[in-house]
């Protein structure tokens, strides 16, 4: 893993994949290129490693993109529709692999952090979101439901963050305590 500060571009923010891409510095988009096991040159120019970063990202997006945990996804969505943009620093290092691969960005403007999922990527989430906009998928709640159904008839009543973590420890699509809550309250 590269020093996430090394890959925080400053300047003004940019939604176009190439863009954003040249904002980079080479050594940052050699490091880039390392994350999308691409081979380049270092004698290559900034628009040159850009040309060959590009199509590459484009077309791992969605691979990338479907192997994130429901709540990165649920962000990522949200950095799509252009809503909660400017960020913390915990939330920049959730997304320290996006950004390191290149499928984010991180610009530092007027002391703030702002992440950019670029224009050309957008598709890719949305690709993968069906899964996620009905949180949880339709066949996951009866499931979890049923483990709290099992717990309350074998001890008389459940632990809702017994319940998340073993569901998060044993499900990809993980689950927080609200949702869990809400989904319960659902039922209830």
């Amino acid at each position: 893993m590269t020093e996430l500060h090394n890959l925080i571009i400053k300047g003004k923010p940019q939604t176009d994949l190439e863009k954003g891409l040249l904002a980079y510095k080479k050594e940052q988009l050699l490091q880039i290129a390392v994350q999308q096991q691409l081979s380049v040159r270092k004698s290559y120019t900034k628009m040159k490693i850009v040309e060959q970063l590009k199509p590459v990202i484009v077309k791992q997006a969605v691979d990338f993109f479907a192997q994130l945990d429901g709540h990165k996804k649920e962000k990522l969505i949200d950095l799509a529709k252009g809503s909660a943009t400017v960020v913390s620093n915990e939330t920049v290092m959730q997304f320290q692999s996006s950004i390191e691969s290149g499928y984010v960005f991180a610009y530092l403007a007027n002391g703030t952090v702002t992440l950019i999922l670029p224009n050309e990527l957008v598709s890719s989430i949305k690709q993968d979101t069906k899964s996620v906009i009905n949180y949880p998928q339709a066949e996951t709640q009866p499931l979890f439901l049923r483990q709290m159904k099992n717990a309350q008839k074998i001890y008389g009543t459940y632990d809702i963050n017994h319940l998340v973590s073993v569901w998060n420890s044993y499900f990809a699509q993980t689950m927080t305590i609200e949702e869990a809550t809400q989904l319960i309250e659902t039922v209830q």
